[in-house]
């Protein structure tokens, strides 16, 4: 589910699950309807 808000669209997650970096390979849990972060000026992707 991609959203703009302002200049940067975002992504929201579906359903709790885990993101990860893959520049600086940092991981985080999203829960469900959270805006999936932005790492090293990239959405993080979903394992």
């Amino acid at each position: 589910m991609e959203l703009k808000e302002g200049l940067i669209p975002v992504e929201k997650a579906e359903k709790d699950c885990t993101v990860y970096c893959k520049i600086c390979h940092k991981i985080l849990t999203v829960k469900a309807g959270e805006v999936i972060p932005r790492c090293c000026g990239k959405t993080m992707e979903k394992m």
